[in-house]
């Protein structure tokens, strides 16, 4: 008989069992929480989303059955023409009864020494013949397509996806023996195999993966392309998008991108705790890009002002007379001057970054002095030369408006040199 191990998909799935001795079944030990591993043979922790939280309170050695030449199949039966994960191939009592001489009515059956146990408490854990109840075996159907008969007709051997049962002692199979992504992906790389995600992965309407579950939501690994989705991918995902944005639409929709880089409610949890007294650093660094969810003259000016840490706000912590200097400031001395511009005028650094300006200033402020609607302050913030040349003239074809939030009479508005 060829040796083909194919523990069904079911019973490997969730979680690593530590194994109990005969001394601990013959005692009726209790099958508790406590046993249970919490990671694989090789130390990678479990996926309680595919794999849903699985219950065996089963006394049970691969290894043992194997060392008496009885292969995969011998109990598996049907697992070379399983073409669904949700296929039950845990071998039942028909199974069993070949060499246990199972009786349901002895369940303390006694049998001759070096023969196959037949009372009931050999295998299942706790039974109790005085209440007759047996503790049920719980597995949740993989949220996982799998197809055995498939990997069985291309000569695949169940040693190659599940491991060397015998030699690594294997005494109850979980989901420690299910092949790892990055063993299937030796395979399936498009050439011996498909590599679509939705070969095994479940999906959703239009071709993404499935990643809503009862048990959890699924999230990648960082088998492929590294991008595993920890809590700084949030803000580190642009290097994946960019270097290959189709593998990004293996998962999420475009709506998805879009809901939180052009949407109206931005995600809350995306800046760390305290950003409000951190956020300057990065706001001044301008990375990330503020300006990519904020609008510098809404939510920045507009949260300046509420809270007082503005120059043109009603109750702020700098007012004071711009032009008589009392009171606290926030601009270096000469800052705004008439007639001589010193190296710390305002102009100059308006010109550098007009967006360091915005984000404290209402465009409204700067119309105070620079409009024509306060003949006082009436300062031209035009280059000498600028009316009658190409730039004014360009500027106003293209954007005529915007002239008109200085120049308010219709007859100033005009590249004609007076």
């Amino acid at each position: 008989m060829t040796t083909r191990f194919a523990v069904p998909i079911g019973l490997l799935v969730v979680l690593t069992f530590g194994w109990l001795s005969p001394t601990d079944a013959r005692r009726g030990r209790q099958w508790k929480t406590a046993d249970i591993k919490k990671e694989n043979f090789d130390g990678t922790p479990v996926s309680g989303v595919i794999f849903g939280e699985q219950q065996l309170p089963i006394e049970f050695s691969h290894a043992d059955h194997l060392k008496d030449k009885m292969g995969c199949v011998f109990c598996h039966e049907d697992a070379e023409e399983s073409r669904s994960s949700l296929d039950n191939l845990i071998p039942g009592h028909d199974v069993c009864d070949i060499c246990h001489d199972i009786d349901r009515d002895e369940p303390e059956k006694k049998v001759e020494e070096g023969e196959p146990r037949a009372d009931c408490v050999a295998c299942h854990i706790g039974y109790d013949p005085k209440k007759d109840e047996v503790a049920r075996v719980v597995i949740p159907p993989p949220n996982l397509k799998f197809n055995h008969a498939v990997h069985a007709e291309n000569k695949v051997d169940c040693r190659t996806c599940h491991g060397q049962f015998e030699e690594q002692g294997v005494v109850l199979a979980t989901r420690a023996q299910l092949p790892k992504m990055s063993l299937c992906l030796q395979c399936h790389d498009d050439a011996t195999a498909p590599a679509a995600c939705t070969t095994c992965h479940l999906a959703e309407a239009g071709g993404v993966v499935k990643m809503d579950f009862p048990e959890g939501k699924l999230a990648p690994s960082g088998v492929l392309r590294g991008a595993i989705h920890d809590t700084n991918f949030r803000t580190s995902h642009a290097v994946v998008a960019r270097n290959d944005a189709e593998y990004c639409e293996t998962c999420h929709k475009k709506d998805f991108c879009v809901g939180c880089h052009n949407g109206v409610m931005k995600p809350l949890d995306f800046h760390g705790n305290d950003y409000i007294a951190l956020h300057p650093v990065e706001a001044r660094r301008n990375n990330p890009d503020c300006s990519a969810c904020h609008r510098l003259q809404t939510f920045c000016v507009g949260c300046h002002s509420r809270s007082g840490v503005a120059s043109d706000s009603i109750v702020s912590e700098f007012r004071g007379s711009v032009l008589q200097g009392d009171g606290p400031r926030f601009h270096p001395e000469g800052w705004n001057e008439f007639g001589n511009r010193g190296p710390n005028h305002h102009s100059f650094q308006a010109q550098k970054n007009i967006k360091q300006c915005a984000s404290c200033h209402r465009e409204q402020f700067c119309i105070g002095c620079h409009g024509g609607t306060t003949p006082t302050f009436r300062q031209n913030p035009h280059p000498p030369g600028w009316a009658g040349s190409r730039r004014c003239r360009n500027l106003l074809s293209r954007a005529g408006r915007m002239c008109q939030r200085c120049h308010t009479d219709p007859r100033d508005v005009t590249c004609d040199p007076r």
